[in-house]
C-alpha cells in the first residue's frame, strides 16, 4: 500500500490501488477529483457494504464539486430545509446513509469516510470516539483544539429544523466550544461507517438560508482558516497536508482489531 499521498495522477494511483482488498488499511485518496453528492454518498455506502462483507478498514478522503446539502437518512427535505431557498440558491441535496442533521458541504472542505469490519470496535460509542480521536490527533498538528471528545454520546434534543452547524452537542471536535468536525455513523452486520466534514470555511448566511432561518442566526461552527495555527507564522494547512496527517493517524490507530 502506498502510504504517502499526492494530487493528480499520484492520488489517482493510490485510489485505484485501494480498490483491491488487502493490506492493513485501504486508502481512497479521492480529494483531487471532487464528486457530486450522489456519487459521494454511493461510494461511502459501498465502503460500508464492503466492510460488512469482511473487507479491511478503509479511509476515504474526498471533496465536493459544488456546494451540496446532505440530509440524515431519517430527515425529509421539507422538515429539515427550506425548499424554496434550495431552489433559489441552486443547491442540490442528497440523503446520507447515516443519521444526523442537514449539513452544507462546500468545495473547499475535506470530507472523511471511515469503514471498518466487525472486531475493529465494540459498539457505537467506542467506534465513534476512536474515529474522532484519530481525526483529533491529525488536526492537532496544525491548530489548537479543545481536548478530544469522550464520554457518553449526548441525546440531541434541539429543533429538527436547525442545521448541523447550528448545534454543538459536545461529542464533536471543537475549538473553544465551537464545532470544527462532526461525525455520523451507521452499522450493518457488525461493520460500521462513520463520515463527516472538515471545513476550511463556514458559509453562515447560506447555512441559515437553507434552513429557513434568519441570516444572523447562530452558527456554532468554525473552519480551519478561522483558527490560529500551532506555529503562529504558519498559513492554514493545505488539503494535502491534512490528508497525509489523517492517513498516518488512522494507520497508527486502526491496524490492530479491538476484541471484546
Amino acid at each position: 500500500m502506498t502510504r504517502r499521498q499526492g494530487t493528480g495522477r499520484q492520488a489517482e494511483r493510490v485510489s485505484a490501488g485501494a480498490s483491491a482488498w488487502g493490506g492493513e488499511l485501504r486508502l481512497f485518496a479521492d480529494w483531487a477529483t471532487p464528486g457530486d453528492g450522489r456519487a459521494n454518498m454511493r461510494r461511502d455506502q459501498t465502503l460500508l457494504e464492503e466492510a460488512a462483507a469482511g473487507a479491511p478498514p478503509a479511509l476515504r478522503l474526498y471533496r465536493w464539486s459544488r456546494p451540496t446539502l446532505t440530509l440524515g437518512h431519517g430527515q425529509t427535505a421539507g422538515a429539515a430545509t427550506d425548499p424554496e431557498a434550495l431552489a433559489t440558491f441552486g443547491i442540490p441535496w442528497v440523503r446520507r446513509p447515516t443519521g444526523g442533521r442537514a449539513l452544507l458541504h462546500l468545495p473547499d472542505e475535506l470530507t472523511y469516510a471511515f469503514a471498518a469490519p466487525r472486531g475493529r470496535a465494540t459498539g457505537v460509542r467506542t467506534a465513534y470516539f476512536r474515529v474522532m480521536g484519530s481525526i483529533w490527533s491529525a488536526l492537532s498538528r496544525f491548530v489548537h483544539l479543545d481536548p478530544p471528545p469522550a464520554g457518553a454520546l449526548p441525546r440531541d434534543t434541539a429543533s429538527p429544523r436547525l442545521p448541523c452547524h447550528a448545534v454543538a452537542t459536545g461529542h464533536e471536535i471543537t475549538v473553544r466550544g465551537r464545532k470544527l468536525v462532526a461525525g455520523a455513523q451507521r452499522w450493518r452486520r457488525g461493520a460500521f461507517l462513520q463520515h463527516g466534514s472538515i471545513p476550511w470555511t463556514v458559509d453562515r448566511a447560506l447555512t441559515n438560508a437553507l434552513a429557513g432561518l434568519p441570516a444572523d442566526s447562530p452558527v456554532d461552527a468554525v473552519g480551519l482558516t478561522e483558527l490560529p495555527a500551532v506555529e503562529p507564522r504558519d498559513a492554514p494547512p493545505s488539503v494535502e497536508a491534512v490528508a497525509i496527517a489523517l492517513d498516518a493517524s488512522f494507520r497508527r490507530d486502526w491496524i490492530r482489531p479491538v476484541l471484546g
